[in-house]
């Protein structure tokens, strides 16, 4: 799990993560001694332990129809995740898998009956609840873009590994293993079903993904890019101060990098979006989404092919009023950044 104190979180990372994290900063001599020394090689043998006791019960789930949900930091992503990973026909990754990937499959607790909040946007998260699948790639060393929590200003940078296409071929080779063995591992856990799989980072990479994992469908969720922005960079800033080992980020300079950033984004989302047949893609509007659930996701699951039957129940009857009490926030950046805003996400209005 992440540990929440005051001002700061941990994330479990591996030996090779940590070899991976340092390409952007260094450690002091203690921090590195405890972190990458100790703990890191710690969870490298608790991962090859896992593999090792369960080699035989852990079959391949790349020809598995799951769910793949893409779009922008903030656009909506975790709303519509925790929606669909509610339907029974799908597992998901949860916050216990994602946190705790070297053992999650072992049973072994990690924070099991803790409650927090988020502190970008005060949803409540559990152990069992659905969670991002990037932290638990960059926990086993694959390269992510999430190296750039714990560096700040290495974040333009960071963000340039999304895609493991355009990794070094090792790089590349590590990363296509570590999502498929995790994957893999995830619907084990969940008695060997399709895994809806979810984050903003899988926007870079559906091409890949799609190579990996055939079957699988695609959603892509926008939400009001003004709301977006903003979200965004509050999002950046409260990661950071959590999980920053280097210096911080000058407000502006993050602001561009959000700017430019989603621009390369969209452009590669859209174009690999394109390439895939019709019924493997939805395009889903978060204000429609929030407005009439059940109406968008009857759409959704038609596009999509989808068993519809869960969307009649009553248990999603529940949800749906459960999700009804969050209000995601609706602050918009200075009219200076407004205009540049418009200026150059204008396409995604």
């Amino acid at each position: 799990m992440v540990r929440f104190q005051k001002k700061k979180a941990y994330i479990n990372l591996n030996k090779l993560a940590w070899e991976n994290v340092l390409n952007f900063g260094k450690l002091d001599p203690y921090t590195s001694f405890v972190r990458k020394g100790l703990l890191g090689s710690l969870f490298s043998i608790c991962g090859r332990l896992q593999s090792k006791i369960l080699e035989s019960e852990l079959v391949s789930a790349q020809s598995l129809p799951h769910l793949v949900i893409t779009g922008h930091w903030r656009s909506g992503t975790t709303y519509l995740h925790n929606l669909i990973s509610c339907d029974p026909q799908f597992t998901f990754c949860s916050t216990q898998a994602c946190m705790n990937p070297h053992a999650f499959m072992l049973g072994i607790p990690s924070g099991a009956n803790r409650k927090t909040n988020r502190p970008m946007d005060d949803v409540q998260v559990a152990a069992d609840s659905p969670q991002e699948d990037e932290f638990a790639l960059l926990a086993l060393g694959a390269r992510s873009p999430y190296e750039g929590l714990m560096f700040p200003r290495s974040l333009f940078d960071a963000l340039s590994l999304a895609d493991p296409a355009e990794l070094p071929e090792l790089d590349r080779q590590v990363w296509e293993r570590t999502f498929c063995d995790f994957i893999k591992g995830v619907s084990f856990v969940g008695g060997r079903r399709a895994v809806v799989v979810k984050s903003p980072t899988h926007s870079y990479r559906v091409k890949a993904i799609s190579a990996l994992l055939p079957n699988a469908k695609f959603i892509s969720i926008r939400r009001n890019p003004l709301e977006v922005f903003e979200s965004t960079f509050r999002m950046w800033k409260v990661l950071f101060d959590l999980y920053r080992l280097g210096e911080p980020i000058g407000d502006d300079d993050l602001r561009e990098i959000i700017l430019e950033n989603r621009v390369i984004m969209e452009r590669k989302l859209s174009r690999e979006l394109a390439a895939l047949p019709a019924h493997m893609v939805a395009q889903v509007e978060y204000e429609r989404l929030v407005r009439d659930p059940l109406r968008e996701m009857q759409s959704l699951y038609a596009r999509l092919e989808l068993d519809p039957e869960f969307l009649t129940s009553e248990f999603f009857a529940q949800q749906i009023e459960r999700s009804r009490l969050y209000r995601a926030g609706n602050n918009v950046p200075s009219p200076e950044w407004q205009r540049r805003i418009h200026s150059q996400w204008g396409d995604f209005f």
